[in-house]
């Protein structure tokens, strides 16, 4: 056996303790011996057989044979590359590669032969919407990039994928216009990516959380998204998305407050109902955070605010009532807390269920047992229906929180603490940055066009992009 030959047996050797389950095929063509390589889980052993093996086999010309000629000549992969580095080799075959070796050859060839398990395109089951179109993203990047691709047939349109994560080498796409985005946000978004340290990146949520200021993490500062209509209206506005391999979601940014509360049909609807139902969202997050402080607040300490029929009435609904307001209006807010989160994690067949047991049942059983007041039970489910109201739920998880500080620190200040525990909020709020944009902008501070834009939604009257993006071309028209 010549000193070539007994190198590359020993190359084969070396990637299969490497690689677990490395699956090792031999050709014999005349006088030439041809090895691939490939993980048959990984690998598209049909492509395999009929783009590499059969044309190796029908080749008539095995005396010639180099590894130039194999890649561009005879086998049918549309994807290969000659390489010359050993080191590589492992990385390869973990993409799901089929490695070429030829005999008496140091160079060896990488054929992509990933086969790749993913679901059809279906409709959107977070984002849902009347009007809008029906394609979501699924879990296999190339499919997320070509719905974005059909809707952008732009040649700025740019696509840099970054690979993260030790052991499991996920890509990271980061799409952006290249004429639109701010070059800067641009730069510090594959800068943030770049320094991502870990094993492992499973899903978009990962990026997410290495992506966000680490200072101020309580409000999101980076948008998700599952609609390929709601990421190509970002990209042209001058944001920037970042898909995940493995991941249905695409994040977006920079993203403010106000962006939170954007429906896809608010740009398919009238005006008029877009800034109504704009301004029914702020209300809905508004009732949610402060409706049961509110409550203790007036109940508990300043009563006399109210009108005296209607305290007559609270009265009377509480005097059964064994516990102060407080504790009271805390108990049934951690009851639908859990309700909620029962009827997230149930199957789809049971979930409802517990919606019915616990608004019916529990809520009448506990105000005939006198446990709680009538007014209680209509206050929490108002402040809970209101929480399903904002199209990105991830809005109104911090809400659902912070609502828990504003009952306490209510319960204990009486309404100066309401007041105190307001102004709180509005400060972090106005001190949280995405990519450096004000996270209030643009009512804080005050641009009146972006703020018509929001509302009105209106993409006939849109004359500019937003102004606290810093976009390249800033004109839509």
């Amino acid at each position: 056996m010549k000193e070539e030959d007994k190198t590359l047996i020993y190359k084969i050797e070396s990637l299969k303790e490497l690689v677990a389950g490395l699956y090792v095929r031999r050709l014999q063509l005349n006088h030439r011996e041809v090895y691939l390589l490939y993980v048959p889980q990984l690998t598209d052993r049909v492509s395999v057989s009929n783009n590499i093996i059969k044309p190796l086999l029908l080749c008539t010309t095995s005396a010639n044979l180099t590894v130039e000629s194999i890649a561009h000549s005879i086998i049918y992969v549309d994807d290969v590359s000659i390489l010359y580095d050993n080191s590589q080799a492992a990385d390869y075959l973990l993409r799901g590669n089929t490695l070429i070796f030829l005999d008496q050859c140091n160079e060896y060839i990488a054929a992509d032969t990933l086969k790749v398990e993913k679901r059809n395109t279906e409709a959107p089951q977070v984002e849902t919407t009347i009007r809008s179109p029906r394609d979501a993203f699924t879990e296999n990047l190339d499919s997320n990039l070509s719905l974005i691709r059909y809707r952008i047939k732009d040649k700025a349109l740019k696509v840099d994928n970054l690979i993260i994560g030790r052991r499991t080498k996920t890509v990271v796409a980061v799409v952006y216009i290249s004429d639109v985005a701010n070059a800067d946000y641009v730069t510090q978004v594959k800068d943030r990516l770049r320094g991502i340290d870990t094993d492992a990146i499973l899903n978009s949520g990962y990026i997410q959380k290495f992506l966000s200021n680490k200072s101020a993490t309580f409000f999101p500062q980076i948008g998700i998204s599952e609609r390929s209509d709601v990421i190509s209206s970002d990209l042209l506005d001058g944001r920037i998305c970042i898909f995940t391999d493995g991941s249905n979601t695409a994040l977006v940014v920079p993203q403010n407050f106000l962006e939170f509360l954007d429906a896809g049909d608010d740009h398919y609807d009238n005006s008029y109902i877009a800034v109504f139902m704009k301004f029914l969202r702020l209300l809905a997050i508004f009732i949610t955070l402060t409706s049961s402080s509110l409550f203790v607040a007036l109940v508990a300490f300043h009563p006399e605010i109210l009108p005296p029929q209607y305290i007559i009435a609270i009265a009377s609904s509480r005097v059964s009532v064994p516990v102060n307001a407080l504790l009271e209006i805390s108990i049934m807010e951690l009851v639908a807390e859990l309700l909620r989160e029962a009827s997230i994690r149930l199957p789809k067949q049971i979930g409802p269920t517990i919606g019915i047991v616990g608004t019916i049942v529990i809520g009448q059983a506990a105000v005939a047992a006198s446990l709680v007041s009538t007014l209680t039970v209509i206050i929490v489910s108002l402040g809970t229906m209101c929480s399903f109201a904002v199209p990105d739920y991830t809005i109104m998880n911090p809400i659902r929180l912070l609502k828990f500080m504003m009952i306490f620190i209510t319960g204990i200040f009486g309404l100066f603490g309401f007041i105190m525990g307001f102004t709180i909020i509005m400060i972090t709020m106005t001190s949280t940055t995405s990519l450096g944009v004000p996270y209030t902008s643009p009512a804080m501070p005050f641009n009146f066009e972006d703020i018509k834009n929001f509302f009105l939604a209106n993409v006939a009257v849109y004359k500019k992009r937003p102004k606290n993006l810093h976009t390249i071309d800033k004109k839509r028209k």
